[in-house]
């Protein structure tokens, strides 16, 4: 179900402003279990953490377990007071659009954000365009799929809810393949849900970022990506992960695209990036 915060929808629909609780009731008795909860033609006296804060205690107490996903853009500084409203979910920025440079600009607005992704209330970078080749109410110019490999596999690392926007009953088989993606899914969903870092690197280009989180158990995802329209070299020392020479540790690493695998020698990791593209590693820690 898609309501707003506001007298209208952003399609100029009646909103749920002051309706909040029958609105509620209403989604319940027809058997809702998700709710987007828009933020046009909202109040502008009325701080946006009240309108959601009143939207999810209508939820709570509707008597039915529905996922509150609360859309405010990012505005009205979202990440401050998100998680005192009950929402399950919130949009951390404005809308994607099939465009690479749609995916590079969201990308870039995180760097501030990844404190603020928790198990209960998590930070929602907007659908995945995966697949929509330029077609569909966001196409515009749509990608090609090295871009949609390294979108899936950034939106799966730091964690976002990962919600297919093309059409899945056109699918070509190369947009099964990257969506399909178990091992990538498995990082998204692991239950610790802990934070991203964004690692320094050397030598790295301003289009080129490395993220790591660490996983349940011990092991490490590590994600290099090149966001640029030329080649490039990720280099990274593993002492950034909490791994220097004396820990007399490294990590035995799997690429999750191509199955390679390989043990990480004098400390440091070099990897070449064709444009666009990226690596996604799952990583375990052992002796040297």
């Amino acid at each position: 179900m898609y309501s707003c915060a506001g007298n209208l929808t952003c399609a100029g629909y009646p909103g749920s402003f002051e309706h909040e609780f029958l609105d509620a009731e209403t989604f319940a008795e027809w058997g809702v279990d998700f709710l987007k909860y828009d933020y046009c033609y909202h109040s502008s006296i009325i701080h946006g953490k009240y309108l959601y804060q009143r939207m999810g205690l209508a939820l709570e107490n509707c008597g039915r377990d529905i996922l509150f996903s609360a859309c405010s853009w990012g505005a009205d500084q979202t990440h401050e007071w998100i998680k005192s409203t009950g929402a399950s979910m919130w949009r951390s920025t404005g809308d994607i659009f099939d465009t690479w440079e749609s995916i590079k600009e969201l990308v870039k607005q995180q760097n501030c954000l990844h404190p603020y992704n928790a198990v209960g209330c998590f930070n929602d970078m907007d659908m995945l365009v995966v697949g929509m080749y330029g077609k569909g109410n966001v196409g515009l110019k749509g990608c090609n799929d090295t871009q949609y490999k390294t979108h899936f596999s950034i939106w799966a690392l730091l964690g976002s809810p990962l919600m297919i926007g093309c059409d899945v009953r056109n699918m070509s088989e190369e947009t099964k393949r990257i969506l399909g993606n178990e091992e990538l899914i498995l990082i998204n969903q692991d239950k610790a849900c802990r934070q991203p870092i964004k690692l320094n690197g050397f030598w790295q280009e301003e289009d080129c970022m490395i993220y790591a989180r660490q996983l349940e158990h011990g092991e490490i995802a590590i994600g290099l990506f090149n966001l640029g329209q030329e080649a490039t070299y990720a280099r990274f020392n593993l002492d950034e992960l909490g791994l220097p020479l004396s820990t007399g540790r490294t990590l035995k690493m799997k690429e999750l695209w191509t199955g390679e695998e390989l043990t990480v020698k004098n400390a440091s990791v070099i990897w070449k990036l064709a444009p666009y593209d990226c690596a996604v590693f799952r990583a375990k820690v052992e002796k040297r």
